[in-house]
């Protein structure tokens, strides 16, 4: 009986823990994309923050951690995703690697354990907490020597002139009662 009620107890008292366990992809990431642009990501349990070497604006997101998953969505008057509340599923993950694929492109994003983090977001003093970040951003960027591995068919990128279409007219019937 003895036994029972220690067993009893020891359930009741790690059933009761509260987990603490954070999703594999909290923390800081880089990758090179295959057009030899290079990216940074820094995601906490709040927010995405993005940098790459096609911009110089950081971007940042609303995050959110559900089970295996990280919802992001736009913050009022931030940078615009493609889709709202975009969703990202961890498909594989190692000590140093994460693949991430949206349900919304279904794009796969690998993405490389960084040996490095950002300063905290300086609200107080956001202009030089932003020019501090991409200074240091383009300085690794540099350093990481992202090629393009590209083909020469895949780095065409097919121009519509929209001042050669023509015109046409459409003609439209009215509508009887």
């Amino acid at each position: 009986m003895r036994y029972l009620k220690t067993l009893f107890l020891s359930f009741l008292f790690l059933g009761c823990q509260k987990s603490t366990k954070e999703h594999i992809a909290i923390g800081t990431w880089n990758r090179c994309n295959k057009d030899g642009s290079y990216w940074e990501y820094k995601i906490t349990e709040q927010y995405m923050l993005m940098l790459t070497t096609k911009s110089d604006e950081i971007w940042l997101f609303r995050n959110k951690v559900v089970d295996s998953t990280l919802v992001l969505s736009e913050f009022k008057k931030g940078v615009g995703l493609f889709i709202n509340n975009d969703t990202l599923v961890t498909v594989k993950q190692t000590k140093n690697k994460i693949v991430l694929k949206s349900t919304y492109t279904w794009d796969n994003i690998e993405l490389n354990k960084a040996g490095f983090d950002f300063d905290p977001i300086d609200s107080t003093n956001l202009e030089s907490w932003k020019n501090k970040t991409l200074t240091e951003f383009n300085n690794r960027a540099k350093s990481a020597n992202c090629i393009d591995i590209r083909t020469e068919k895949e780095k065409i990128i097919p121009k519509l002139y929209l001042d050669a279409l023509e015109e046409e007219e459409i003609k439209i019937d009215s509508i009887q009662k």
